[in-house]
This record gives C-alpha cells, sequence and structure tokens, in this order.
C-alpha cells in the first residue's frame, strides 16, 4: 500500500500590500519532505501515523511561509506542477496532505480547491485523499466535493498541529482497510471571526469544541470540525463552517451532526469577544503604568506578522515615546530593512538616527535617535535591538519574522523579559509561552492590516449579509453538502456483474437520449428505479457512476428546455435533484460535484 504525502501551507492577508513570491517560501521535494521541520505544521503527525501503519510513503512537495500577502501565480503554479507531477504515473491508493485552507492566489480565490482538484485529477475518483487543516481554514465548495476526510486543529493558539495530522492520517488508513466509506458534511455559516476572539481556552470555543469531541463519539461520525475562516482575506468564500467526516453508510447521522453543530455555533455567535482586555492604544498604555504587576505584555493587534500584516507600523510606539511613566521597556519588532541596514553599518554601540516603519494612515516614518545595542541573526535574517533615546528599546528586522513568540528570543540580546515592564509586541493572543511570563496580558486596538475591528476593514468580497457587519444576516441560506463524495468508492477488483449491472443500465439511457424528444427523457430516468437497488458500497458507486453517465450523455444532446427530472434513490445516496436550466444548481449527491444546470442543457 502507498499513500502520497505533501504539506503547502498559506495563510494569506488581501489587505497587506504587496505580493508574495516563491522566494518567500521555504521549500522541498522528495524524500526531503519526509525529515525537514521548516515546511507544514502538521505532516509530521501525518508520516509518523503512516510509518506505524507500515505503508509505504510517497513524498511529494512541501512549501510553507510566514502569512503574507496574495500570493503570486507564479509561485502557486510552481507548487501545483510539484504536486502534481509527483503524484502522475505512480500507484498510490490514498493522498494525505497537510494544508493550511486559506490562501488567496492572484487570479486563484479558491487556491486549495484548485490543488485538490488537480491531485483528483491525476489519482482518480478511487483514491480517498484527506487532508489536514487549520482551524482558520475557508472551505469551499470545491474543496468538499474534492476532499473524502478533514481533521483541523481545535486548539487556539494552536498546539495541536501534530495531532492533528495523525487524526488525518488515520482517517485515510481507516477507509483504505475498509473500516470506515468516508464522506463529508458542510455547512457555511454567514460570519466572519477574528482570531483574537476564538481563543480555545476560553468561552464559546472551549463548550464548541467539547461538542467536536462529543460528535465524535456518535454512530457514523469519524471527525467533526469547526473551521473559522479567516477575516484579514477579502474572499468571496469567507464565512465560519461546520466540516464533518462521516460514513456513508450513516447519512441521517451525518447530515444530523452537521446541522446541530452548524446551529450551535450560529446561536453563540454573540458570545464571541475578547478573552483579553482590549483598549484603545492610549487606553492600554494607561492601563499598563496603574499594574504593578510586571511584565506588563500588550498586544499591538492591528499589525500581526502571523496573520500576514506589515510588521512596520509604530503607531502604538509613538504613542509609547510620548510617555515618561512606562518605566523600562521594549517594543518588538519593526520590520525596516533600511533601518536596519543603517544599525549594521553604524555598528554596536555607535549612535543611530532611524526612520523607522511607518504610521497608519498617514504611512509616514518615525524619526527616532539612538544606540545600536545588540546586533543578532536569526535563521538567516538581521535583527538589532535599539535603545531609544526616552527609555524604549526597539528590535529592529531587516524582514518580516515571527521571532518574537517565544520570549526567549532575548536571551540572544543578553536580555530577559522580567528586564522590562511594559512589552509590547506585534501579536494577537499570545503564545504558550509568553502567557507563562505575562504578570498581565492587555490588547491594543491598533489600525493596520489585521484591524481587529472588522468593520473598519474595506471588503469588497465577501458575501453579505455577514454578522457582525450586517446584523440581519442569518443561517440557513448558506451553502450546505452533504454526501459529497461517492457513497462507498469501488475498489481496485471490480466484479465482472458490476461492469455488466452498469452496460446495462448506461444503454437504457442512452436510447432516450438519442432517439426520443427531450420530454421523454425523465421517464427513461424514473425506469431506473425498476433496478433493485444495492447495498454493497462498490454497487452504490457503479449506482451513482450510471447516474452521471447519463448526465453526460443529457449534456451531449443540449437538452434546451426546462424540465424536472425524477428522482431515484439506492440505499445511500439520492441521485438527482431538481433542476431548472434558466437557474437552479444541478446536484447528483454523492457522485458527481454540483454543476451549473446552464452549462448542463446549454
Amino acid at each position: 500500500m502507498q499513500v502520497a504525502v505533501g504539506a503547502i501551507s498559506h495563510e494569506t492577508n488581501t489587505f497587506a500590500d504587496g505580493r508574495t513570491g516563491l522566494e518567500t517560501f521555504s521549500t522541498t521535494t522528495g524524500a526531503d519532505l519526509l525529515t525537514t521541520e521548516h515546511v507544514g505544521r502538521s505532516i509530521r503527525g501525518i508520516v509518523d501515523e503512516l510509518e506505524r501503519a507500515g505503508v509505504d510513503i510517497l513524498p511529494t512537495v512541501g512549501a510553507s511561509a510566514l502569512p503574507a500577502p496574495t500570493v503570486e501565480a507564479s509561485a502557486f503554479e510552481w507548487m501545483r506542477y510539484e504536486l502534481v507531477s509527483r503524484l502522475d504515473g505512480e500507484p498510490v491508493d490514498g493522498v494525505c496532505l497537510d494544508l493550511h485552507g486559506s490562501m488567496y492566489v492572484e487570479g486563484e480565490p479558491d487556491p486549495e480547491g484548485a490543488l485538490l482538484e488537480a491531485v483528483r485529477a491525476v489519482v482518480g475518483e478511487d483514491v480517498p485523499i484527506t487532508a489536514a487543516l487549520d482551524m482558520h481554514a475557508t472551505i469551499t465548495e470545491r474543496m468538499v466535493a474534492t476532499l473524502d476526510g478533514v481533521a483541523g486543529y481545535r486548539t487556539a493558539p494552536h498546539t495541536d498541529v501534530t495531532e492533528t495530522g495523525t487524526r488525518a492520517a488515520k482517517l485515510l488508513l481507516a477507509d483504505l482497510r475498509g473500516d470506515a466509506s468516508l464522506t463529508l458534511g458542510w455547512e457555511r455559516l454567514p460570519m466572519l471571526l477574528a482570531g483574537e476572539q476564538s481563543e480555545s481556552e476560553f468561552e464559546p470555543m472551549r463548550s464548541l469544541v467539547a461538542a467536536l469531541r462529543d460528535a465524535d463519539e456518535r454512530d457514523g461520525i469519524h471527525d467533526a470540525n469547526f473551521f473559522l475562516g479567516f477575516p484579514w482575506a477579502d474572499s468571496p468564500n469567507a464565512g465560519c463552517h461546520a466540516l464533518v467526516t462521516g460514513d456513508a453508510a450513516a447519512p441521517e447521522s451525518l447530515t444530523e451532526a452537521t446541522t446541530e453543530l452548524a446551529r450551535a455555533f450560529w446561536r453563540k455567535r454573540r458570545e464571541f469577544d475578547f478573552s483579553t482586555d482590549a483598549y484603545d492604544p492610549a487606553v492600554a498604555l494607561e492601563s499598563a503604568t496603574h499594574d504593578r504587576r510586571r511584565p506588563v505584555v500588550i498586544s499591538d493587534t492591528g499589525d500581526i506578522p502571523g496573520a500576514g500584516a506589515s510588521e512596520d507600523t509604530t503607531n502604538l510606539l509613538s504613542k509609547m515615546r510620548e510617555r515618561s511613566d512606562l518605566g523600562p521597556s521594549l517594543f518588538a519588532v519593526v520590520a525596516d530593512d533600511a533601518s536596519y541596514e543603517q544599525c549594521y553599518t553604524a555598528g554596536e554601540g555607535r549612535s543611530v538616527r532611524l526612520d523607522l516603519g511607518r504610521n497608519v494612515p498617514e504611512n509616514m516614518p518615525l524619526t527616532a535617535d539612538g544606540t545600536v545595542s545588540k546586533l543578532v541573526e536569526f535563521d538567516g535574517g538581521g535583527t538589532a535591538l535599539v535603545s531609544l533615546d526616552g527609555g524604549v528599546d526597539v528590535v529592529v528586522a531587516d524582514t518580516r519574522t515571527n521571532l518574537h513568540r517565544d520570549p526567549t528570543f532575548l536571551h540572544r540580546f543578553d536580555a530577559a523579559p522580567d528586564d522590562y515592564d511594559c512589552v509590547v509586541l506585534k501579536s494577537g493572543y499570545l503564545s504558550p509561552a509568553w502567557k507563562a511570563v505575562a504578570a498581565r496580558e492587555l490588547f491594543a486596538l491598533t489600525p493596520g492590516d489585521t484591524n481587529q475591528l472588522l468593520a473598519d476593514l474595506p471588503y469588497e468580497e465577501i458575501p453579505r449579509p455577514t454578522f457582525p457587519l450586517d446584523e440581519d444576516a442569518e443561517m440557513g441560506t448558506e451553502k450546505r453538502r452533504e454526501l459529497t463524495r461517492f457513497a462507498g468508492r469501488s475498489r481496485p477488483c471490480r466484479p465482472l456483474f458490476h461492469s455488466l449491472f452498469v452496460f446495462a443500465r448506461l444503454s437504457v439511457l442512452s436510447l432516450p437520449v438519442r432517439f426520443l424528444p427531450p420530454c421523454a427523457f425523465s421517464l427513461s430516468l424514473s425506469a431506473l428505479s425498476l433496478f433493485p437497488a444495492q447495498s454493497s458500497s462498490s454497487s452504490n458507486w457503479w449506482n451513482t457512476s450510471a447516474y452521471a453517465a447519463a448526465f453526460d450523455l443529457c449534456s451531449a444532446q443540449k437538452l434546451s428546455r426546462p424540465m424536472s427530472l425524477l428522482s431515484a434513490q439506492s440505499s445511500t445516496c439520492w441521485a438527482v435533484s431538481v433542476v431548472n436550466p434558466d437557474s437552479a444548481t444541478f446536484g447528483v449527491t454523492p457522485s458527481i460535484s454540483q454543476r451549473s444546470a446552464s452549462d448542463l442543457f446549454g
């Protein structure tokens, strides 16, 4: 048994200026993917679980980068080519991928969907595909139509990334061993949610995550998930999602679980709030001065590099320098290549006058004098600790970085968190390591690419109405898909009688299309119900394959008038939905993806 693995991960902020090229990504191909620590997040759990199961692993490609602006089309094409070309011609039994789920590419708002479609086109419909996704994934119809099973992070901050990879691999193995026949239930919720309002240690996420674990214990449910989307991407697919991996043998249980979880999430939509005290920047600094506990750690929430922001805004730093009562203070980080080069050229112990970063919205730099205390290189990037006149230390970097997520980075500067009364980080919710050393946490609601006040963002592409931007948003009108793939795929060795069975059904179907007027087609389709219902997973595949082939025949004839195709039902799947060529959606569930009725009928 051979399973292909890959890791392509990027969280894209479309409000940030610029483009993200391939040079920004850490990349690897082939066998190096199995050992590298520089790409992906859940790939380690995937690989370890597959190795424990004793399957052969086909490594393909790995590519990941710090969240950043829109990805260049050429970078995405390289990733897609490397993934598909390494699959092409290989006899794989399954595919397990480590994806983020909220990438955005020039000209392609659904790159994960495009990747998965490309994989499906190469491996065929019989090969199961599962994925590990970030909690902040944006789920799309193309993703759901192509995947068989999904496992998502259940913690924020994300501390279960390896475990999530393990779950995704276990789903795939269960399908391959015949212990499960994976399928998905999905409901999109018309709402946006900032990650800083959804920490899993606090309500309402704590109860909602518990509901996922309870759902996992239900018959017919293998892995239940909430995906919160990514609010700093102006995407036509924006929203929150309930996505449940279930078993095709239990469609009612899957539908029930998906709907219950979606409704539970929607009922709590007004309960999501910051779990940390959140204030206007000036008020946050004032609050810090009145707290005797040290250090007070303030998150500069409008400029989070871990959510794709530019990491160069100085609004909060300017306000810090206006005060004389903060005590020893640190500001980390300002990504400014020119200022870093100036520090590097001057050298340690030398005075510099810097034009640091930019303020928002004027985009003017902050001019400040200071002394270069220390120059340090982190992972190939240059950083400088500069002591500004007035008592604020600032870390200047030559490129965007997330090195400050762990307080131990200060040791390289011969410093420590408790050297400071006030520490300001370009961050949202703090990492567990910072939570352990912070005497108090505060959010400063600053402007920037990750503005937490979502109503202030210039959305143009998101679906409307969407809560909380639109109070009139309602659940129940959103995309919903159940049993999205075959109700039990066929296995490599198919009995001859199944082939004869399909041939007979296609023969019956093709005659009316070729020789009868269009109005007679619905009658011929209804005749399918004369065939006895099949109960095995493989025969269900053949039933739905016959329907799919019939629709291809119908499409070839370009039937030109509206008609209502009679529904036919096998033991575990609905075959046909009502069609109106002018406006309705044509759906065969689970056998084929939804397609526009106008495409079918012309």
